[in-house]
């Protein structure tokens, strides 16, 4: 039995530093900046998930090898499981805006100032925490496990 959740999650520049976001465009003008969010189909795992969501909205097709978990929680609000990742991608692509979504890419500063729920900005943050080690661990220095 295939049980259902929900994978998120945003792009990664590293050589800028940069992470990308994504805004519906709507009336409503408090909707803010958000990752790229999907439900789970059958029998995916979360990064196959994850990768499908940005094949389906960017038309980019992100290698496994390049798709990273950040962590997962209980999403009270949707009643299932959030599984968070980032994916690094090696240009800094420009994504056209569509008829219903915007996508711009963010310095992790930037995202301090922004209108951003909550939550968003926590997955962010700890994603940054990963980010982080990750390159301390490719330097070959002492992370936290």
């Amino acid at each position: 039995m295939h049980k259902d959740f929900y994978a998120s999650g945003f792009l990664y520049h590293p050589k800028s530093q940069q992470i990308l976001l994504q805004q519906p465009i709507t009336a409503d003008s408090e909707t803010g900046w958000s990752l790229f969010e999907g439900k789970s189909l059958h029998k995916e795992t979360a990064a196959e998930t994850f990768r499908r969501i940005i094949r389906s909205q960017l038309h980019l097709e992100l290698k496994p090898k390049h798709i990273f978990p950040i962590y997962s929680y209980f999403h009270a609000d949707k009643g299932k499981d959030n599984f968070i990742h980032y994916a690094i991608v090696r240009k800094l692509e420009t994504f056209p805006k569509s008829k219903k979504t915007e996508y711009t890419w963010f310095t992790f500063k930037q995202i301090q100032k922004m209108h951003i729920p909550d939550q968003i900005k926590q997955d962010i943050i700890v994603g940054q925490r990963v980010i982080d080690s990750a390159m301390r661990k490719s330097l070959g220095q002492q992370t936290i496990e």
